[in-house]
């Protein structure tokens, strides 16, 4: 008995230092335009739009978004680039694909919309300007700007507009950006949206 006690205090306590880590999590539905990035750099996109049901079905939008998709990773020659996750009819004749890819890089090339994760010094690399006179940075707690970028800190760089879900404790927006209700950034109407995370 004192064995079981002590088990279901640390998960307790595992499940309270979980919950304080800052990460946002998702809703049940998502309803509006989303991204979630896993720690691997596993992206999952929600692509929500007007669903004209004289046109299609779920059925057959869901066979329209998974031929694509195996098209997509034959023309890779990938097995999984991407996958649909799911296809469903929203509230107010919308409807929800839902699409993840296995990096990066397969979301950029594939929605034709430009996400990065990965450190501060390989965002350089790729071309995204990382520097205080480039990007101005804002901290999440108090507003206050960066001033030096840690090259070896996890960023997330996007121009898609939507909620992003980061893979860690977010600690600087880029100017545009704002954190919602849940913890989510919402993403810079204008411009790219940086997410620097602790």
């Amino acid at each position: 008995m004192r064995r079981v006690g002590t088990f279901i205090g640390m998960v307790g306590l595992c499940i309270v230092f979980l919950a304080g880590c800052g990460e946002a999590k998702l809703p049940d539905v998502v309803d509006k335009p989303a991204i979630s990035v896993d720690r691997d750099g596993e992206v999952t996109v929600w692509q929500i739009g007007e669903f004209g049901k004289a046109y299609y079905n779920v059925a057959e939008l869901t066979s329209m978004a998974e031929q694509e998709a195996a098209d997509y990773n034959e023309e890779k020659g990938k097995e999984a680039a991407v996958t649909v996750e799911k296809v469903e009819s929203l509230e107010g004749g919308r409807v929800a694909v839902v699409y993840h890819f296995d990096s990066w890089e397969s979301c950029t090339d594939y929605t034709e919309e430009t996400i990065f994760f990965g450190i501060v010094k390989q965002a350089e690399t790729n071309g995204f300007p990382t520097g205080t006179g480039d990007v101005t940075m804002k901290s999440v707690k108090d507003g206050s700007t960066i001033t030096v970028w840690n090259a070896d800190k996890k960023i997330l760089i996007t121009d898609i507009k939507a909620d992003i879900y980061c893979p860690g404790k977010v600690e600087y927006i880029s100017e545009g950006a704002s954190v919602n209700e849940d913890g989510s950034i919402k993403a810079s109407e204008e411009g790219w949206t940086y997410i620097l995370l602790k």
